[in-house]
């Protein structure tokens, strides 16, 4: 619990913090966002509703081809009867090529309130870049909480309208192996986002979207939100 409560306090700090920062001409390369959420899916379950979450976010550049990220994110919401939440950082490190991007990644959740269970996950992920607005992604993980391989491709799509605004599309299909009770394809997602910039370091993101059941295990959904990001 302590570990949950220091997340939210970490990005309600970040956020004030960044906003007296927004006149920076240099940002510090960290991102602090805070949002609302209708309904919150992961991995093809719907786990709560009405959930407000805090993300935290920096990227290292270690040499002109290797990086590493770094992802803090604290989530809480109405549950199957409770209170959910959820408290996860999450790492990268990935190698950078003129066309594709290679890594891995690793990380620990720890949730409350939903038949998901506490663990880390780990595993490799590669991107390719088909040009400078549309790129796939595939990782292939072992989560430690579902005891199972979880894996999935996304396709990533992104449309400048002027110099304040761009629109986004994300879809993608997962693929798990005995992963809580569902083997095989597992579900089909997408998201489609408008953000405008507020300020030079200040942006606004509403987004909806749905997941699509492949088993008799994942869920059908239909979602909405929208996120507040500071970069400072």
């Amino acid at each position: 619990m302590a570990l949950m409560k220091m997340f939210a306090c970490l990005g309600i700090l970040a956020t004030a913090v960044a906003q007296a920062e927004v006149e920076s001409e240099i940002p510090w390369g960290i991102e602090a966002v805070t949002g609302y959420r209708s309904k919150m899916v992961h991995r093809g379950f719907s786990l709560a509703d009405d959930v407000n979450d805090y993300q935290l976010e920096t990227e290292i550049a270690i040499s002109n081809d290797w990086s590493f990220n770094f992802t803090a994110l604290y989530a809480t919401g109405s549950g199957k009867g409770n209170d959910y939440s959820e408290s996860s950082a999450l790492a990268e490190f990935r190698y950078d090529a003129a066309s594709w991007s290679a890594g891995w990644m690793a990380g620990f959740r720890d949730f409350t309130a939903t038949f998901f269970r506490d663990g880390w996950e780990s595993g490799p992920f590669l991107t390719y870049r088909f040009n400078e607005d549309l790129d796939l992604r595939a990782e292939y993980l072992y989560d430690q909480g579902g005891e199972s391989m979880y894996g999935a491709v996304r396709l990533s799509w992104s449309h400048s309208l002027s110099e304040k605004s761009f629109v986004s599309v994300v879809g993608g299909v997962s693929h798990v192996e005995d992963y809580y009770g569902s083997e095989g394809l597992h579900s089909i997602d997408l998201r489609a986002s408008y953000t405008y910039l507020l300020l030079s370091h200040v942006s606004l993101t509403p987004f909806i979207g749905s997941v699509a059941a492949l088993d008799n295990r994942a869920d059908d959904a239909m979602l909405g939100g929208v996120w507040f990001e500071v970069t400072f």
